[in-house]
């Protein structure tokens, strides 16, 4: 029991005196000192710093930790998984594994403009001569070359025409000495002999608009880059990429593991990303049909206009972009800038080497690196002109239609981000650098390690030191969910965030468990599951499986609903054929950790692998089983896993594409 101290002095000098047992003062020589009323005032003073400090994250005195010394959090053993939290496990797999092993092939060199190199260059501000390809065109006499330059602008649709109109100024401004500097954005150059064309090519710049209407309210405002690059998984960037991986990890760039698609193809991945909606919610708020133009919804860059950014969204391989492919695109421009239009015109010009969906060339250079050249200006001149930017950015043409050949572009893609890094122009700006979803269809598609890669596409978040040092709490929850379950509607609220990076601090950074969309900076729950993310059952990368007799009634007849599920898709297309079952290729009974399915019992979900007549079409199909209402159903969209090509010509609807074979083609 604590007995009641008091002071009292001593001969010996001051302690404390406590009554003994015996009734005689008995003195306490540990306690020696007892600070006067005045000291604690310092005490509280400085209690009261540390709070201040804590609430809002201001670098003061040193009393934050740094970035060295933030770990990477991992709040269970995560040996042999990616994730491995109660409400997901998600296997680390090889990249190299035997199983994928003989689908990673050296991939072929692309030879752009058959060898021919291009008679013109350009910089930030201006187009040059390149005389050391004169010879290339029979030119001998410098003099006998006679060159100029027109104007290319996107023209804006009229009465629901496709968003992929130009003009191009008939004025052909004379091309008079060996460099010129370009004012205007897109140009063509044309260079003639003897009044023949022997040379057409043309360039992009980033003239300063006088656009921005509102003032940035920020101290020091955090530029957003967005770089996409479309169908590499995480674990295909690393085999293919190791270049550029491990440079970005050089630079601190955070990587989640647990990244999980929402959706099928680019679309339905990328639009939760641009506006925290599903293509269904997009249908009902500002999107109605597909004819419909875009101008409606609002996109992330919106919200960056309103702040005052500039603002950028490019495509190449844009005859299949995000707006554009069996859509009408805009009716105004979305953004500030939009590289997509001059990509379309190029690669309708001079765009060579076409094989499977794109051109991979644009005269004399590859399509993929006049994207890069293109952002790296942007980026320049953004920061040139201290002008705070917003771009997002997507590349396909290197990447769309093969597993292997994002390999030759990376130390294009390493060497890209060395630039802006040496050149200063990331000290002052978030890097997001992502994919959409793993590839989607090959023989590599219809292995475990290769159905688990499509769902789990790569997400690199690299921030400035300056920024993770002052805003601790957010870095370091950032770096604690590289181990959760995240998804594309996460890395909306993400760049939302981003907004105003100046309030990621404190009670702010707090957020519930149940959001469907939860930014990075904020704790995200071990105990999350794909049904509170939002994942549908058929994209789970989280569920743990058995594989069944494919030979087996329960699973001839959950394929054969599959089958007439399809054809129910595809009533009132008479110009489809109807499929019928040629062979189950694999079959396997879902489990689900957690709470994944809260409210339903008794179900099992069955992950089928079907071919089809006539086409030999490969479908890939969850079907759910409740045995409580005896009936099954098809759980999230079906995945095709081989190309359709020409199949489906003959219907428009870029959802049925994938099922239909036309009956044009059976005569």
């Amino acid at each position: 029991m604590l007995k009641r101290l008091k002071w009292q002095p001593n001969q010996k000098g001051r302690s404390f005196r406590r009554l003994g047992s015996d009734g005689m003062d008995v003195v306490d020589d540990s306690w020696r000192v007892r600070l006067p009323s005045l000291l604690w005032i310092p005490v509280f003073i400085f209690g009261a710093l540390l709070y201040f400090v804590d609430i809002f994250e201001i670098e003061f005195l040193s009393l934050q930790p740094t970035i060295e010394s933030i770990k990477d959090f991992t709040y269970d053993s995560n040996k042999g998984f990616a994730i491995n939290t109660p409400g997901c496990r998600i296997p680390e797999m090889d990249p190299f594994d035997p199983a994928v092993q003989p689908f990673i092939l050296p991939p072929t060199r692309v030879k752009c403009n058959k060898g021919v190199p291009a008679l013109f260059e350009a910089n930030l501000t201006s187009i040059y001569i390149l005389k050391s390809s004169l010879p290339a065109y029979n030119v001998s006499d410098f003099s006998d070359l006679h060159c100029c330059y027109s104007v290319i602008r996107r023209v804006e649709p009229k009465k629901k025409l496709p968003d992929n109109f130009f003009s191009n100024n008939e004025k052909c401004s004379y091309i008079n000495g060996s460099t010129i500097i370009i004012n205007d954005e897109f140009i063509k150059v044309q260079c003639f002999v003897d009044n023949t064309t022997i040379y057409t090519d043309t360039f992009s710049f980033v003239p300063i608009k006088n656009t921005t209407k509102s003032k940035v309210i920020y101290r020091k405002p955090l530029n957003v880059l967005v770089v996409g690059l479309d169908a590499v998984s995480r674990l295909n960037l690393h085999r293919q990429m190791p270049i550029t991986v491990k440079y970005l990890q050089k630079l601190g760039a955070v990587e989640m593991l647990g990244y999980n698609k929402v959706g099928d193809n680019t679309f339905p991945n990328l639009i939760p990303v641009l506006t925290g909606l599903f293509e269904e919610e997009l249908n009902k708020t500002c999107w109605p049909t597909q004819s419909s133009y875009f101008d409606n919804c609002t996109f992330i860059w919106h919200h960056f206009k309103s702040k005052g950014f500039m603002t950028v969204y490019g495509e190449d391989a844009s005859w299949m972009g995000l707006f554009n492919y069996m859509r009408r695109g805009f009716k105004k421009q979305t953004t500030d800038y939009a590289y997509n239009y001059f990509n379309r015109y190029s690669e309708n010009l001079i765009g060579n080497e076409h094989k499977m969906n794109v051109d991979q060339c644009e005269g004399a250079r590859l399509v993929y690196k006049d994207l890069l050249e293109y952002i790296k200006k942007f980026v320049v001149r953004m920061n040139n002109s201290s002008l705070p930017f917003f771009g997002f950015f997507w590349g396909a043409s290197l990447s769309h239609d093969y597993l292997n050949q994002p390999r030759l572009g990376d130390p294009d893609y390493q060497k890209f981000f060395q630039e802006l890094e040496e050149g200063g122009h990331l000290n002052n700006t978030a890097l997001v650098f992502m994919s959409d979803h793993g590839i989607r269809w090959g023989d590599i598609r219809q292995t475990y390690q290769g159905r688990m890669e499509e769902r789990l596409p790569f997400v690199f978040v690299r921030l400035p030191k300056w920024y993770t040092n002052q805003f601790y709490k957010a870095y370091s929850n950032l770096k604690r969910n590289t181990r959760r379950l995240t998804t594309p509607f996460d890395l909306h609220e993400t760049l939302y965030d981003l907004l105003d990076p100046y309030n990621l601090t404190g009670e702010y950074l707090k957020t519930t468990n149940k959001s469907r969309g939860i930014s990075f900076f904020r704790e995200i729950t071990k105990y999350r599951t794909c049904e509170d993310a939002a994942i549908a059952s058929h994209w789970c990368a989280c569920q743990q499986s058995k594989e069944l007799d494919t030979n087996s009634s329960e699973v001839f007849e959950v394929a054969s609903f599959a089958v007439e599920f399809i054809n129910m898709e595809l009533q009132g297309y008479a110009q489809c054929a109807n499929l019928t079952l040629m062979e189950i290729l694999n079959a396997r009974l879902m489990s689900h950790s957690g709470s994944d399915i809260e409210g339903v019992s008794n179900i099992k979900d069955y992950m089928i692998t079907i071919k089809t007549v006539p086409g030999e079409a490969i479908f890939e199909v969850t079907v759910r089983y409740s045995e409580d209402e005896r009936k099954y159903s098809v759980i999230g969209s079906i995945s095709r896993l081989n190309l359709y090509g020409k199949q489906s010509a003959c219907i428009t609807d870029f959802h049925l594409k994938l099922y239909c074979y036309c009956k044009s083609l059976l005569s």
